[in-house]
């Protein structure tokens, strides 16, 4: 029998990396988008008081009403309406959202439009709901991002959800505050929901245009879906919780289905995230470490000769065309013998439906330095 999905890309090379560790080898990281630096202490004793405290019993299924609150004042302060009890449910991290709003949203003939570059969970989750992927290839010449140009000759009369992630995973690529206005007018106009995978949005390195999106997005509330994570952001990625924004409409049949699968987001990283949402300012993950460790990468990365690099002005990976220095070679082989040869594990662009890349990751900076060395070496020794 055939089967639905395929193992995410990303996570095989993760578990590629662990066997060889597991065997004795040497292998840096540079796959995981997974920060090295912990959770501000104050997080981690709120959690600890939570175990203590025997506040570890179901919640609701939407999650408990102070972090709810906590989430609305964030979107609020961002100029968004937002109301706890109609507008937000807490999930189980970012995937789950997505997940959830896919299954309780989407139709049998839906078709969703997903820019390529993609997260790779993108497309397991679509079918999984029994919905169609329609992958919009995206602007080489512009990051790999997509806009009404690139969406039109892709439009029927089932195209019903858009997928936007920005910073985009695996690029970094940041869509401007007049690139999203231009995108959101284009398909409001064709009455397409925007599912709005903002899990990066703190790692977007120039703070104007952070607050400029902000703005972008506030008049087009109605038509959005907005999926955030606190993995990134606060150094939560284990303690698996994230939410969503949307319509009253939208939010209530997902909460519903979350209340049939994981009937609520683990209790005591609730509560831990209620301590982080209290001072988002304080306990957000310091951007300064991770815009040093992106320009390191640049700078190695100028030194390998054919490399082409699409610059990131967010998250924290660098997408880079290896297709002039390894033109007989598929991204899958190149990674593998760069792990097996040169002790360094990057992702494969296949993974994200854009052949002839590598993604490298600067989340983890624990070995960083090391990890570039092996990387440049291995690419330059082909």
């Amino acid at each position: 029998m055939k089967r639905l999905v395929e193992e995410s890309g990303t996570l095989a090379v993760f578990h590629q990396m662990n066997k060889l560790r597991a065997m004795g080898k040497d292998i840096v990281n540079l796959c995981v988008g997974e920060p090295d630096l912990p959770p501000a202490q104050d997080i981690e004793t709120a959690a600890v008081q939570a175990i203590q405290s025997h506040h570890l019993r179901y919640t609701p299924s939407e999650g408990i009403p102070e972090l709810r609150e906590a989430i609305a004042h964030v979107i609020q302060d961002e100029g968004w309406r937002a109301d706890e009890n109609r507008n937000l449910i807490i999930t189980a991290g970012a995937k789950p959202a997505l997940f959830t709003t896919l299954l309780a949203l989407v139709k049998k003939t839906d078709e969703v439009l997903v820019p390529v570059p993609y997260y790779p969970s993108y497309t397991p989750m679509i079918r999984f709901a029994c919905a169609k992927p329609v992958y919009i290839p995206g602007n080489p010449q512009n990051g790999y991002k997509t806009g009404p140009q690139e969406l039109k000759a892709y439009l029927t009369h089932h195209s019903r959800f858009f997928i936007l992630n920005s910073p985009v995973n695996p690029t970094g690529s940041v869509y401007s505050p007049d690139e999203l206005q231009e995108l959101l007018k284009f398909l409001q106009k064709n009455h397409i929901v925007c599912i709005l995978d903002d899990v990066y949005r703190h790692f977007i390195y120039d703070e104007t245009i952070k607050e400029d999106i902000s703005r972008i997005l506030k008049p087009f509330q109605r038509s959005i879906i907005l999926v955030r994570s606190l993995s990134k952001e606060f150094a939560m990625t284990g303690w698996r919780i994230g939410y969503a924004v949307a319509e009253e409409s939208l939010i209530t049949p997902m909460k519903t289905v979350q209340g049939h699968i994981i009937g609520n987001a683990q209790t005591a990283s609730q509560l831990a995230a209620l301590k982080a949402l209290q001072k988002p300012g304080k306990y957000a993950l310091p951007l300064h470490v991770f815009n040093s460790r992106r320009n390191d990468v640049m700078e190695a990365l100028h030194h390998v000769d054919h490399l082409s690099i699409i610059y990131p002005a967010g998250a924290f990976y660098v997408f880079a065309d290896i297709r002039r220095i390894h033109p007989k070679k598929n991204d899958v082989m190149v990674c593998s013998e760069l792990m097996e040869k040169s002790g360094v594990a990057v992702t494969p662009g296949s993974a994200f439906g854009l052949k002839g890349f590598i993604r490298i990751s600067y989340a983890d900076g624990s070995r960083l330095h090391e990890g570039l060395d092996r990387l440049v070496k291995g690419l330059s020794s082909r």
